[in-house]
């Protein structure tokens, strides 16, 4: 009996060894635990695969830029992903603008890998350099960077003054190499007027119709830098390829050299600017020198309203006439500072020789 008793305890003692072994190493699993669970199951994955960046709007003082930032995920959808950039001036190192964008969940209606561009907005000043770092987070981790330079800003173009209609260069090289691009013809003359035919030549190099422009055309005496006349005519739509020569009429007093100044406008903003010259007198004038010496007679330009020139001359005579009067009156012994400084000098001078004696 003591035998058997033995006997059964030892059996049960060895059944419960192995159960506890084939559960220690999995051969027992729990029944309410899927068994591929964690065969299955992958953690998703975000990475920094590319960054672009171009320019969206720029105004006169301001460049706002558009940077695409490409993340590539893999395996299950991502959530909490954060995307910041920060602009550093390059120059002082100050850190101008800083932006941060929240990203949807990543792979959520795609396939186990996949890409995504987030784009975001940086408005920056039109002047400078600078270093546009970019950071991934995810659950407020950072786990990607990147870092671009950016140089040039300045040099972009407003919207306000961005045409594709240029003064046309006749070519760099070549018999034409010197043509202007503004020519004038005298019309007519009178005793000590001409009236010039002034033409413009104006191409389109881009790609789309060009319209809303007008151009202004003074005559601008060398030396001097008067204006004898100006005028101004509206361009109708100038097509791709196309050159346009409008024409303006200036009358100007003759016997002097003039720049021709055309200056193109859209919306009230100078877009493009060109000089020319008119000799019509003694010098040979070149948009390359100053004429430091005009010679210059205002009357011929006063175009007959302000003062003339007998008035100027009678202003002239009047102050003549009252100058003189002060000469005279100095001279004629009227108290003034003259006699109160010889008064003063002698007093000196007799105190000065007492003090030697």
């Amino acid at each position: 009996m003591n035998r058997e008793y033995v006997l059964a305890i030892a059996a049960l003692v060895v059944v419960i060894g192995a159960l506890s072994t084939l559960a220690l190493t999995g051969a027992v699993s729990d029944p309410g635990a899927s068994e591929t669970a964690t065969e299955v199951e992958t953690d998703g994955d975000v990475s920094l695969a590319e960054i672009t960046i171009s320019s969206e709007h720029v105004t006169g003082g301001t460049a706002t830029l558009a940077v695409d930032s490409h993340l590539e995920h893999r395996g299950d959808p991502v959530e909490n992903v954060t995307v910041v950039h920060r602009v550093t001036d390059t120059n002082s190192g100050l850190v101008e603008n800083t932006t941060e964008r929240e990203v949807d969940t990543l792979g959520e209606n795609s396939s186990d890998r996949a890409e995504t561009v987030v784009t975001d907005s940086i408005a920056v000043p039109r002047e400078s350099s600078y270093e546009i770092e970019t950071f991934v987070y995810r659950e407020g981790a950072r786990i990607e960077s990147a870092s671009h330079s950016i140089e040039g800003v300045d040099a972009l173009p407003p919207a306000y003054a961005d045409t594709d209609v240029e003064f046309h260069r006749f070519g760099s090289g070549g018999s034409l190499a010197d043509v202007p691009a503004i020519e004038y013809a005298i019309e007519s003359t009178t005793d000590d007027r001409a009236t010039l035919e002034v033409a413009s030549y104006l191409t389109n190099t881009g790609d789309d119709p060009e319209e809303d422009l007008e151009l202004e055309v003074k005559a601008r005496q060398s030396g001097s830098e008067v204006v004898a006349d100006s005028a101004t005519v509206d361009l109708s739509t100038v097509d791709p390829g196309e050159t346009a020569s409008p024409t303006v009429d200036l009358e100007v007093p003759t016997e002097y050299d003039y720049y021709l100044d055309a200056v193109l406008w859209r919306d009230g903003t100078i877009v493009e600017t060109d000089r020319a010259v008119a000799n019509l007198g003694e010098g040979s004038l070149s948009v390359d020198e100053m004429d430091g010496e005009s010679g210059l007679e205002v009357s011929d330009f006063t175009g007959g309203s302000g003062v003339g020139a007998d008035d100027a001359d009678a202003a002239d005579d009047g102050n003549d006439d009252r100058d003189n009067d002060d000469r005279d009156q100095d001279n004629d012994g009227t108290p003034g500072f003259g006699a109160a400084i010889a008064v003063a000098a002698l007093l000196a001078t007799i105190a000065l020789a007492r003090r030697f004696q």
